[in-house]
């Protein structure tokens, strides 16, 4: 698919692209053009090939085939590395250098010398909310400030071409919303904007036009007029099953297995709180980054440090913790990257995957690679596949299946289905819905009321780092009106 004026040779235009990893076919013809002076939206179904695109343009990857023109003359984005800035979906900076610094990579004046970070500019700072961050250490700070520290690396360099892979899956709402003023600047300034993102409303709201791809190519464009949440939805969903997880209340049991009482983080993330898991359910925690929603469900699988009692069953203390398994939002936190997709789903086996001798037994290892691979929906070529080259909604699938393997009681996520489209999303949260119906719990923080609805039990409303309101999911006959109940809580 090309642009709807060929003769128009301004922009990005990618011709017959195809990129192969080994057996996988990531792109396969994919055909579009990208204008400057307006954001174009990239759609989806997980594994598509949208990531892949990215890394191309971005020179972290290259082309098996095809041709890439900017402006109408040949462009190897590898021969013109500051003409293209990215912000990743998984924040990609250095842990050990300030934000300031961070900011100041790959545009510094010497490679030699490391960036000054009073070279920044101060206005920029304060316009994306980092000032008071400038010269603190990145690894130290949560999640959302790094991708908010991306975005400033981004916007602080002078390219022609911006890429934005799924960027405000960390952000508070206002913080997306200040994002998005940015993408237009960008775009009214000329500046050629990708948006590769899986929320619909904000492709539809953002957006010029939107190309959605399936199985590595172009399928369709969608124009201004025509650009609705409900037409992106429509054309994703084409050839797509639709698998949406189950929430039918037959089997589930309303014994506690996990319980907290004046549960308090020792930095006051959240205040002292009380809170039950049942058997068979899905808890979700939701509220606002910053809320104090994703420390507690940290806290739960011994991941922040906390105190007041927590027991499960007969267990109490730090002996609960090791009966739940953790899949943090940081997908690499989860997975070893220079490991295949077999050796993720094994590797935290040890003893089911030694042989009297203690050493590996690579029939039992690969055996149980396959059969988690089959059950947990994973696509890819096979389990020797590098992790790395999976898409993110697979990586995904790989980091659950991983935590499950090791049969917890209980599993603790955070935002399990960032960065995920549509259709994996019903996947993943149907593979919890059998975990929990075994006699288990799942609590997972999320930030979107439409996925609370869509794979919740309960929801605990979390605000300033208290527990507003358990609300009843089931009870709700529309996300809409979920909504309603959870802004509502909030405001008491």
């Amino acid at each position: 698919m090309s642009s709807t004026n060929s003769s128009d040779k301004s922009g990005i235009r990618l011709e017959h692209l195809r990129k192969e990893y080994g057996d996988t076919i990531a792109l396969e013809d994919l055909n579009l053009v990208a204008h400057p002076g307006e954001i174009l939206g990239i759609a989806g179904p997980n594994g598509a090939g949208k990531s892949t695109m990215v890394k191309i343009l971005a020179s972290e990857t290259n082309q098996t085939s095809g041709t890439i023109t900017l402006n109408g003359a040949p462009w190897d984005p590898r021969e013109h590395k500051k003409q293209v800035a990215i912000v990743h979906q998984e924040p990609q900076l250095f842990a050990n250098l300030t934000v300031a610094e961070n900011i100041l990579v790959g545009i510094e004046k010497s490679k030699y010398v490391r960036p000054k970070s009073s070279q920044v500019d101060q206005n920029l700072l304060d316009e994306v909310g980092l000032a008071e961050y400038a010269h603190r250490r990145l690894g130290s700070l949560p999640l959302a400030i790094q991708q908010r520290t991306e975005i400033a690396h981004a916007l602080a360099r002078s390219a022609d071409v911006f890429l934005f892979d799924e960027p405000n899956s960390a952000l508070t709402e206002e913080e997306s919303g200040e994002l998005f003023e940015w993408m237009h600047k960008l775009a009214n300034e000329g500046k050629i904007v990708f948006l590769v993102s899986h929320r619909l409303t904000e492709l539809a709201t953002h957006c010029d036009r939107i190309v959605v791809i399936i199985d590595g190519k172009a399928k369709v464009e969608i124009k201004k007029n025509e650009l609705t949440e409900e037409r992106i939805s429509r054309e994703l969903m084409t050839g797509v099953a639709s698998k949406r997880a189950s929430l039918a209340q037959a089997g589930k049991n309303t014994k506690d297995l996990l319980q907290v009482s004046d549960w308090k983080h020792v930095d006051e993330a959240f205040k002292p709180i009380e809170l039950s898991v049942m058997q068979g359910e899905i808890l979700a925690v939701i509220g606002v980054e910053g809320s104090g929603g994703r420390e507690i469900v940290r806290s739960l699988a011994g991941f922040a440090e906390t105190t007041g009692d927590i027991s499960m069953q007969d267990a109490k203390g730090s002996a609960v913790t090791k009966q739940v398994a953790f899949v943090s939002g940081d997908r690499s936190s989860s997975l070893f990257t220079n490991f295949s997709v077999g050796e993720n789903l094994y590797v935290r086996l040890e003893n089911r995957i030694k042989t009297k001798l203690r050493t590996l037994s690579k029939s039992s290892a690969r055996a149980i690679a396959e059969s988690a691979k089959s059950e947990f929906l994973v696509r890819a070529a096979s389990i020797d596949t590098p992790i790395r080259s999976l898409s993110g909604g697979n990586q995904q699938k790989v980091a659950i299946a991983s935590a499950l393997a090791l049969k917890p009681q209980m599993v603790a996520l955070e935002e399990p289905t960032r960065g995920v489209d549509i259709s994996s999303k019903a996947e993943i949260y149907k593979l919890v819905r059998e975990y929990v119906l075994q006699g288990n719990a799942a609590v997972f923080y999320c930030t979107e009321v439409s996925e609370v609805f869509d794979s919740a039990d309960r929801a605990a409303v979390i605000f300033d780092g208290k527990i507003k309101k358990i609300l009843d999911v089931t009870k709700f006959n529309d996300a809409e009106s979920l909504a309603e109940a959870i802004s509502q809580a909030t405001a008491s």
